[in-house]
This record gives C-alpha cells, structure tokens and sequence, in this order.
C-alpha cells in the first residue's frame, strides 16, 4: 500500500510540475518577439494546454528554430541538447516535460 500512496503522489506533485512548466512555456513564448502575436491570441492563450501542438505556433523552420532559441537561452539548457531533442517534441506537455528534466535546477525552483 505504500508503494501506490507514493506514485499517487508523485504523480500529483508531476501534474502540478507540468502545469506550472506549461504556464512558464506559455509565459516564455508570449513574451518573445518572435511570437509576440500569440500573446494577444486570446484565444490560443486560453487553450494552450498540454496537448498543443508544437506546429500550431512554430510551423516555419525559423520559428522552430526560435523556440528552440528561447527555450535553450530561458531555461538554461544547452542548444544542441535542444536542437537534438527537438523533433520528439509533438505538444506542449513533451517540451514542458523535457524542460523539467534538462533545465537548470536554480531556474526550476523560480518556476511558480
């Protein structure tokens, strides 16, 4: 029995990680100007959520290659480990989770 009390809630302190990372993503891209026009998408700042689509807002090479930029310079991960991840990244929740796993840990605790 103790073994489930504590995937249950690692799995929870996992969801609010991810959400928190989510709304950092979110946060980063939006207040970039290579995607300042998302900010303003009142709809898309409302829906974004784990399961958007990486293509529905870097759709060009360069615009991929900005995101991996941003999230390189904003969380402090090397850029090739960003460029070499970055194609097993399909939504938001994959970027968000491989930001947990590879940020900087000082830049992880100012996540709130």
């Amino acid at each position: 029995m103790g073994g489930t009390v504590v995937k249950t809630v690692a799995t929870v302190v996992g969801l609010i990680l991810l959400s928190k990372l989510l709304k950092s993503v979110l946060k980063t891209v939006g207040g970039s100007t290579a995607f300042a026009g998302l900010s303003q998408n009142q709809h898309f700042t409302t829906s974004f959520n784990e399961d958007t689509k990486l293509s529905s807002f870097a759709q060009s090479d360069l615009m991929k290659m900005a995101l991996q930029v941003l999230v390189a310079e904003n969380y402090k991960i090397p850029l090739s480990t960003v460029v070499s991840n970055y194609n097993s990244f399909n939504t938001a929740g994959d970027l968000a989770t491989f930001i947990g796993k590879n940020a900087d840990a000082k830049i992880l605790t100012e996540i709130k």
